[in-house]
């Protein structure tokens, strides 16, 4: 299979073969020092020497928006009682009980408890706050005899967009200045979240967003609009209707079923094949809903573990510059678990925390990997290189780059031995 090509993104796919330990080693320095000296411009990518044991051309590559931002770890918190015990740069509220039908369950009545809780539970932890507007109330839907999880007529467009306005104002005016982000709609490619026809979405939704846009910036000038998740066709429609003009970010909703994280990386290439050549393409964009549902028999904590951080890595590494993991406290059956149902974090959870503190600060200027699925990251921690090295075919042994030193998931830390190689499994390794 070809390198994946990303707009605005280069592709790194060429293979060497070192004559010796210390030529390669001589020669990375000489590629990552160059990419610090140049601000890391696109194409700086070494991702052919990192792991790979023969000539083989590896099969995947791309690189990242540069250096992985805090507010990168997003959350989606479901009640604000149960805050993350791992840092949280960002958190996006939904499925918190702060729906529009939640929240004006009647017009000009406005019931604001939950929502003031989440937004100082989220301020206190630290995180910048994104809320998805959206799902509307029955007195105000266009359906209202439609039945939905968040209630009769939620998931249709609202009758009057008089109405949608005085909602959004009503928001934006109360948080101003501590909500920095507000979405459109929560997936409207789904229809869980969207009932109107395929044909509608995109033109409903530019209404929607050209409306908030106004309404938020006449109340805070500072505050940035987010694209709903749209499939490639919804995405299409969303942009041919102008609906890029009112948005600042655009967003995906990635979540697998059964798959390994590996999965991502075509589903977001299919992404950016709709973004590219438009409005869009130099646009951040975020990863809405990334969550597993997991393969019949599920997984073993140290397979979640490995899953979650594989996930973040790829994520930073294809050009996500946000993801929102759904969610800190979802318990459902067959999900990745980030916590207990006490509250308390999972093995996969501190494994995102690991992996936070590798990529968060440190510029990734690419993955890839070999035909046999070794898949390498490469970064600059510190102003030094430094690479994250799992195997998604079972455990291999890999080059050790002229790294010292070789840390797990579980925060071991290794000396990398004279032979210059490392043992590489599902689980993630960071040499440096």
């Amino acid at each position: 299979m070809a390198p994946h090509t990303f707009p605005a993104f280069s592709e790194h796919g060429t293979s060497s073969t070192p004559s010796s330990l210390s030529s390669r080693c001589f020669s990375l320095l000489l590629v990552l020092l160059s990419c610090l000296a140049a601000g890391f411009p696109l194409g700086c990518a070494v991702g052919s020497s990192a792991g790979v044991n023969s000539t083989a051309q590896q099969n995947q590559a791309a690189t990242s928006t540069g250096v992985v931002a805090p507010q990168f770890f997003g959350m989606v918190v479901k009640n604000d009682a149960n805050q993350p015990t791992i840092p949280i740069g960002s958190i996006r509220l939904w499925d918190s009980g702060v729906t529009w039908a939640a929240i004006e369950p009647a017009r000009g009545t406005f019931n604001w408890s939950l929502l003031d809780a989440e937004v100082s539970a989220g301020q206190a932890a630290g995180a910048e706050l994104t809320l998805t507007l959206g799902m509307t109330p029955a007195w105000a839907s266009s359906q209202p005899a439609i039945s939905s999880a968040y209630g009769m007529g939620a998931t249709a467009m609202p009758a009057n967009l008089a109405d949608w306005d005085a909602y959004v104002t009503a928001v934006v005016t109360r948080y101003q200045g501590r909500i920095a982000y507000y979405q459109i709609w929560n997936n409207p490619s789904d229809a869980t979240y969207w009932s109107g026809s395929s044909a509608q979405l995109g033109s409903a939704m530019a209404a929607l967003s050209a409306h908030a846009a106004a309404d938020i910036h006449a109340g805070d000038a500072d505050a940035k609009i987010v694209a709903p998740a749209l499939d490639a066709n919804g995405m299409t429609q969303f942009l041919a209707a102008g609906g890029s003009a009112s948005v600042d970010v655009f967003t995906t909703a990635l979540s697998l079923s059964g798959q390994a994280p590996e999965a991502l990386v075509s589903q977001l290439a299919a992404v950016r094949a709709t973004m590219l050549n438009t409005s869009a393409e130099t646009k951040p964009l975020w990863n809405d809903q990334p969550s597993w549902a997991l393969p019949s028999g599920g997984l073993s904590d140290a397979d979640q573990s490995a899953y979650a951080a594989r996930a973040l890595a790829l994520n930073a590494a294809y050009g996500i510059s946000r993801v929102a993991w759904y969610a800190w406290d979802d318990n459902s059956t067959g999900a990745l678990q980030l916590s207990t149902s006490n509250g308390q974090a999972a093995p996969a959870a501190a494994a995102y925390g690991v992996m936070e503190g590798w990529l968060s600060g440190a510029a990734i200027n690419g993955c890839s990997a070999n035909a046999q699925q070794l898949w390498s990251c490469q970064l600059v921690r510190n102003g030094q290189p430094a690479w994250i090295l799992w195997s998604a075919a079972g455990s291999t042994q890999a080059s050790g780059l002229g790294m010292a030193t070789t840390t797990d998931l579980q925060g071991n830390q290794q000396p990398i031995g004279a032979e210059g190689t490392v043992t590489v499994g599902a689980a993630p390794v960071l040499l440096q």
